[in-house]
């Protein structure tokens, strides 16, 4: 049982021509052969989700699976992607010019999931929160000392386990979320083991079933390429015990 978490910024350079034509999905595979044309935003997700594909192949490399599942994902209905192995899970974000995967390998099915967000200073957070959390954790945010911190751990964490099953945000009121004990529940997911940190260039949330998460190896993209990276701080969470 193992998980990995890795991330990149789309403005480094990355030695895309390693990666193998045939591990590319089609539909990736014809925009990177025709880059899409349009507006900036529609340019920069073609990058990020490029790049995703990119530090999904150095993971599956890194866990050492076979890449061959790579051409093999497939979308639920919910519009999720999986590998088509009981095995093997992982899962994608992007905010702005950043992009974050989560990988797991165990002999049971693992469910994984993932949310990153780059921080944004003119936001009303507080009426934010109320229009999905309860008032207890209104109050709880509204004395915080920093309030945009407080608002993305109660939005990053209840994306990263709705994410594990591919539920959408019109579900975030659906997650139960207390902030002092710690705990989150939701029936939208297994039990399990997530954690918020805030030490990065953008806000981070993962969610793992079972005890999955307690060895995750973290890596970030570098001019020497993927490197190792030691999280020093994280907010830790039991979600459905």
């Amino acid at each position: 049982m193992a998980t990995f978490i890795a991330w990149g910024n789309i403005r480094q350079d990355y030695p895309f021509q390693l990666l193998p034509p045939e591990l590319i999905p089609e539909r990736l595979r014809q925009s990177v052969e025709h880059p899409l044309r349009g507006n900036a935003r529609v340019r920069q997700r073609h990058r990020c989700r490029r790049l995703a594909h990119f530090l999904l192949w150095r993971l599956c490399r890194q866990a050492q699976i076979d890449t061959a599942f790579l051409p093999q994902i497939y979308y639920t209905d919910s519009g999720r992607p999986e590998f088509p192995s009981e095995h093997i899970d992982f899962n994608i974000s992007h905010s702005g010019d950043w992009v974050a995967v989560i990988l797991s390998v165990s002999s049971a099915k693992p469910v994984v999931g993932i949310d990153i967000e780059m921080p944004k200073t003119e936001r009303n957070f507080t009426a934010l929160l109320a229009h999905f959390a309860p008032p207890a954790e209104q109050r709880w945010l509204a004395r915080q000392n920093d309030i945009a911190t407080g608002f993305y751990r109660c939005w990053c964490l209840r994306e990263a386990v709705l994410k594990s099953q591919g539920v959408g945000i019109v579900k975030l009121s659906e997650v139960q979320h207390w902030p002092e004990q710690l705990q989150i529940r939701s029936v939208h997911c297994p039990a399990g083991r997530l954690f918020f940190s805030e030490e990065l260039p953008f806000y981070l949330a993962a969610f793992a079933a079972g005890n999955e998460l307690n060895e995750a190896q973290y890596f970030y993209w570098s001019p020497q390429g993927l490197c190792s990276y030691s999280l020093k701080s994280a907010v830790e969470y039991l979600v459905n015990f």
